[in-house]
């Protein structure tokens, strides 16, 4: 047998290591870039997917604890933990699909009003949000959080509620136009009995009421059985429907880190690696993250970052905690408060977080952080640098290698007037202004 000399690895692209690092975290530093990019392109999305290294999601856990904490000590923990978790761990894949899952399996604390409850169902979404795609769907729909959010809670055989069986087709599966009304009162009727331990218990739990089922006949998609609600999850997603099924889901997560309204040959390519997958939003996300339209022009210019995405991405390249700068407060004002989306459609994208009142609360954090970094003595040597290269090495500690003439104009005229007065200004100024460019409102 002829001897096969090994093919070395193509190195893959560094403006592409840098938008994948963006997408499927919060952004990477040259470095990291630059070590990455030694990978094959397939190489480097299977480790970048591998989460084997990250801590545990039981580590570091808040005290959610009504009897010893306040309100405002639950949320700030609550929200102290997930920013460290997505600014720290390895593979902030993990964090961004709890995001993901989160802005489309809705529930908002508003409602359920319980902070243990909402900070159960994003650690279900941290914990299986990259597995098994039906085992997340039935482990969600039984969840507290979801059940008061949805008012399942209150659906009995003699008084059926339909909000969770219509959204769980309209909003979480299928889309309009794949399901009838029929279908939405055969399933409220089999979700029935499926609710909460007393309103006063602690902790809310699922329970199952069998004497608050109803167990006649129902006509579900054209099959008439004795439906309970977790067969209609199994039914949806691994029966007739699976292939609706998994163009919709495949459209919501290509929408969430590729570009929205993808082309139907795209939806075609992933609902097929999907169902070929066994239902695994892992494999899914890999076929995203493959797909040769994931690294074209159009993808890397198409999503904005949404207020927790550009938060954490400031904390990271600043080096800095959620301690140090308590952010949970900013992004709401920047319009997405953690852990409470608008409604049960989640959040809209890219024009969602374009407004005034949007980039003066970033203006506001961007002016908090750049103090607290310049503490920390981040970009001190500023004055001692040429004018272009303390511009480029501000903009390439936040992650932003390719600035337009526009925003390295703007840099260096700032630099400069500086300069001619005092240069004290210069490192928290660049720090605040970096944080503002175009370039780093990108996802």
């Amino acid at each position: 047998m002829a001897y096969a000399p090994k093919v070395p690895p193509m190195p893959s692209d560094f403006s592409d290591v840098a938008h994948l690092l963006r997408r499927s975290g919060f952004g990477g530093t040259r470095s990291e870039i630059e070590t990455l990019a030694a990978m094959d392109w397939t190489e480097l999305v299977d480790h970048l997917l591998d989460i084997s290294d990250n801590p545990p999601v039981t580590q570091g856990v808040p005290n959610l604890d009504e009897d010893s904490t306040s309100w405002s000590d639950r949320y700030v923990g609550m929200t102290h933990f997930w920013f460290e978790r997505a600014r720290t761990v390895p593979k902030p894949v993990q964090e961004k699909m709890a995001l993901f899952w989160h802005g489309l399996l809705c529930s908002g604390l508003d409602k359920v009003n319980k902070h243990y409850l909402m900070f159960d169902q994003i650690q279900l979404f941290r914990s299986g949000g990259m597995g098994d795609i039906v085992e997340l769907y039935q482990a969600m729909a039984l969840q507290p959080a979801m059940l008061i959010y949805l008012d399942n809670k209150d659906n009995r055989k003699r008084s059926p509620n339909e909000n969770f069986a219509r959204e769980l087709m309209e909003l979480f599966t299928l889309g309009q136009g794949h399901y009838t009304e029929d279908d939405v009162q055969a399933a409220a009727r089999a979700w029935t009995g499926h609710g909460l331990n007393r309103w006063d218990a602690v902790p809310r739990e699922y329970v199952f009421d069998p004497d608050q089922h109803d167990n006649e006949l129902k006509t579900f998609m054209g099959i008439t059985n004795n439906w309970n609600g977790p067969e209609i999850i199994t039914h949806i997603l691994l029966g007739p429907k699976q292939r609706a099924a998994a163009e919709f889901i495949s459209t919501k997560m290509w929408s969430f880190f590729a570009y929205p309204n993808p082309e139907a040959g795209v939806v075609g390519d992933l609902a097929d690696a999907l169902i070929a997958g066994g239902m695994r939003a892992d494999a899914l996300l890999r076929a995203i993250f493959l797909h040769p339209n994931f690294r074209s022009p159009k993808a890397k210019n198409a999503l904005v970052r949404s207020p927790i995405e550009f938060t954490v991405a400031a904390l990271r390249h600043a080096g800095l905690s959620s301690s140090d700068i308590d952010p949970q407060w900013y992004v709401g004002e920047m319009g997405q408060s953690m852990y409470d989306p608008p409604n049960v459609s989640g959040w809209k994208q890219n024009g969602y977080w374009i407004s005034s009142s949007a980039m003066w609360a970033k203006a506001r954090f961007a002016s908090n952080l750049r103090w607290r970094a310049y503490e920390n003595e981040l970009l001190a040597d500023s004055p001692d640098l040429e004018i272009s290269d303390s511009v480029t090495r501000a903009l390439d500690t936040f992650g932003v290698f390719d600035a337009s003439d526009r925003t390295l104009a703007s840099l260096n005229n700032f630099v400069t007037t500086e300069r001619s007065s005092s240069q004290w200004a210069e490192p928290p100024g660049l720090i605040f202004l970096s944080l503002l460019t175009p370039e780093f409102q990108l996802a």
